[in-house]
């Protein structure tokens, strides 16, 4: 009797799961809203492992049991190797998280402690680069299995903060805030290449500098925190030009923070007290996305780093709310996989 009953319970529950699910179109946000051309699309928002589908047991699925939450923070800066890999840096001694949206699993950077205050993050081929503001270096692990390999810098940085990689060269900039200065290293001998930059409001001098990005070109773009404009600079860091100027009025900044660059050469730049403003590289504002705020898609509360991966796909640290955001730029190749139907909803 016992046996049947046994057998009669799993039956039901293999006929509960199997149940046709009914198909939910899916809505979808864009900047700017028709009768424009939108040009950016919201793709999602991410806390922590809760926001992935979880893997759980077959156990764990009748007894309601759930994985340890693991989320972020105090978020700050983001990277993407453009495969599913997402990086984090988070005020943690472990550094921050690493979402993986092809296993839907969340990791500490590190498994040790080994972080003080981790702040730009970056990928090349095979290693993860790592900025720790206040130990003052760049601390790096394999790609895959972010096993600590050897650290950059020590004795020669203050306060390293956003870092890129010009994979072409083998070059890593790292902008060092206290410095007002930019380094460039040698990737394969670890060595200082050059620096450029020094304090001050002129034409090659930085206002604690921020964030940095190259473009397809090897140029280099720097977010000048205070000075709230953006300077841009030759691979040998020779001043190019600039745009931005102080006001809280579109096209203007109170300070910069993120910046990144798609494969249309629109600029991308975070303002912590608005969201993200689009130029072109003579510094013409093309458009707006997201809003200030705490509720609502694309609502940003002290947004803090951005990154743009190899598909064009846009992340930004969302750092009072406690998440990141995920948007699209909507290249060519991009909006022939998804045609948008005006009819759908749109921000």
């Amino acid at each position: 009797m016992l046996k049947k009953l046994g057998c009669f319970f799993i039956l039901m529950l293999f006929f509960a799961c199997s149940q046709k699910q009914e198909v939910v179109k899916k809505e979808r946000f864009f900047w700017p809203p028709p009768p424009n051309e939108p040009k950016v699309e919201f793709i999602g928002a991410y806390r922590g492992n809760r926001d992935l589908p979880q893997k759980l047991s077959f156990i764990k699925k009748i007894t309601g049991e759930t994985e340890p939450e693991i989320r972020l923070r105090k978020p700050l800066h983001i990277t993407s190797d453009g495969e599913g890999i997402v990086v984090v840096t988070d005020l943690l001694p472990y550094g921050g998280l690493v979402f993986d949206f092809n296993e839907n699993k969340v990791e500490f950077i590190s498994s040790e402690p080994s972080f003080q205050f981790a702040t730009g993050v970056v990928f090349d081929k095979n290693k993860l680069y790592v900025a720790d503001g206040r130990a003052g270096n760049i601390k790096v692990f394999t790609k895959k299995d972010r096993k600590p390999l050897y650290t950059i810098g020590d004795g020669e940085l203050q306060s390293p903060n956003g870092i890129a990689i010009n994979e072409k060269l083998n070059w890593l900039y790292v902008v060092d805030t206290k410095a007002h200065k930019v380094f460039v290293y040698d990737t394969q001998t670890k060595k200082q290449l050059f620096s450029f930059g020094r304090p001050g409001d002129q034409e090659g001098e930085f206002n604690r500098p921020w964030g940095v990005c190259i473009d397809k070109n090897d140029d280099v773009y720097i977010a000048d925190g205070i000075n709230a404009r953006i300077q841009i600079f030759d691979k040998n860091g020779k001043f190019i030009s600039m745009f931005g100027k102080r006001g809280d009025k579109p096209g203007g900044f109170a300070q910069v923070k993120g910046i990144g660059i798609d494969s249309d050469n629109n600029i991308y730049v975070i303002d912590p007290l608005k969201a993200i403003q689009v130029f072109d590289r003579q510094g013409q504002l093309l458009g707006l996305v997201g809003a200030p705020g705490t509720k609502g898609i694309g609502a940003m509360s002290l947004p803090m780093g951005l990154y743009v991966d190899k598909n064009d796909r846009i992340y930004v640290v969302d750092q009072m709310n406690r998440r990141f955001q995920v948007f699209q730029y909507m290249n060519e190749d991009y909006k022939k996989k998804n045609p948008v139907d005006f009819g759908e909803k749109t921000k």
